[in-house]
């Protein structure tokens, strides 16, 4: 019983600020590593959440995070029951969202098995007009892809983790996402599935950078903090110019 009423007061702690200031309530993916994931304690961590913690704590508001899978994710913000969600501001989004300055640019590349057998024409993709050949895998909720993989030839699944097993296991050709997303994703899951090893230490990210995509604070219209973007937009500014920023970023993305 001591150690049940430890929990609930620990868990009030986490929303509850000295000033009685209700949260916002910031929901996102729980497999997006390095930039959000849930740790293997089932905590958010990554680039978004040190990120978001600072903000928060410039502008002197308290910030609670829940992750889930990507695509519940999303529907929970555009139902109003999230304050935000941090991702690339497609048209489908910014239709129930406001965006603040982007918090991080992602270069995404191509990811495929070093023996796939059209591995030299794969190589020398630099748009997405060249996928029609191939198949490509991609992750349910992933909205920039749904809008410009029309067409395509595609294997969707569950989690960004799956993308990476599924491509190893040679289930598709491609998979397209950040080359620290891939290092760091294809570091954990040999750990996580030695049975897949061999598979997953044949995945290489190719040369060529397809597009840069831009990760925004993604603020649902009817929040009561809809008023707050250009106070994160300032403080942004001022993680960057004291390097609070680069020193975030530098912790996560290193291959």
């Amino acid at each position: 019983m001591k150690k049940l009423l430890s929990g609930i007061i620990l868990s009030c702690i986490t929303v509850v600020n000295l000033n009685g200031t209700e949260p916002f309530l910031w929901i996102d993916d729980e497999d997006y590593k390095p930039y959000i994931y849930k740790d293997k304690d089932g905590n958010p961590k990554g680039v978004f959440k040190d990120l978001m913690d600072e903000l928060f704590k410039r502008i002197n508001i308290p910030l609670k995070c829940e992750l889930y899978p990507w695509k519940r994710s999303q529907k929970y913000v555009q139902d109003g029951k999230g304050d935000g969600m941090v991702t690339v501001p497609t048209e489908s989004r910014l239709k129930f969202t406001k965006p603040t300055d982007p918090l991080v640019y992602v270069h995404e590349k191509i990811f495929v098995r070093s023996d796939n057998p059209k591995i030299d024409q794969i190589m020398k993709i630099t748009k997405l007009e060249q996928f029609k050949d191939y198949k490509v895998i991609e992750y349910i909720g992933a909205g920039w892809s749904e809008e410009h993989y029309k067409n395509l030839d595609m294997v969707w699944v569950p989690k960004q983790s799956n993308a990476f097993i599924m491509l190893a296991n040679k289930r598709g050709d491609i998979y397209v996402t950040s080359e620290f997303i891939g290092a760091s994703s294809i570091k954990s899951l040999i750990k996580e599935k030695p049975q897949y090893k061999e598979n997953l230490q044949k995945l290489i990210a190719t040369p060529n950078s397809l597009t840069v995509l831009k990760f925004n604070l993604l603020i649902q219209k009817n929040s009561k903090y809809i008023d707050i973007i250009p106070k994160l937009n300032k403080a942004l500014k001022q993680m960057k110019k004291d390097g609070t920023y680069d020193k975030i970023l530098n912790k996560y993305l290193t291959i």
